[in-house]
């Protein structure tokens, strides 16, 4: 019996120190995570989706060379260069920003 008093006293020592020892875990805390963690997929998300538009930004600047070469005016062809280069830049700007603050 007393073997057995032992155990048990040893078995409820250690479970109240990890009780002790755990993180306190409430509502607040797991809510906080969970929006942290949601938050972050977000920012993800939103990354992936600015790459590929700058991904697809860049390769449509060489089908202004086409456009070129198939008679479009070298001035029109050029403005059209100027406002992707911009978009690209915007896009990069964006992208860098976003991979900041995660």
């Amino acid at each position: 019996m007393k073997a057995y008093t032992y155990v048990k006293g040893t078995m409820l020592s250690f479970a109240l120190l990890l009780l002790i020892s755990a993180p306190i875990w409430s509502p607040t805390t797991m809510h906080l995570q969970y929006s942290q963690a949601v938050a972050a997929e977000n920012s993800m998300a939103k990354i992936q989706l600015i790459l590929k538009k700058l991904r697809g930004s860049m390769s449509s600047m060489k089908d202004f060379d086409e456009l070129e070469k198939s008679g479009m005016p070298k001035k029109d062809v050029d403005r059209m260069r100027r406002a992707m280069s911009h978009k690209i830049n915007q896009l990069t700007d964006e992208a860098i920003s976003s991979i900041q603050s995660l």
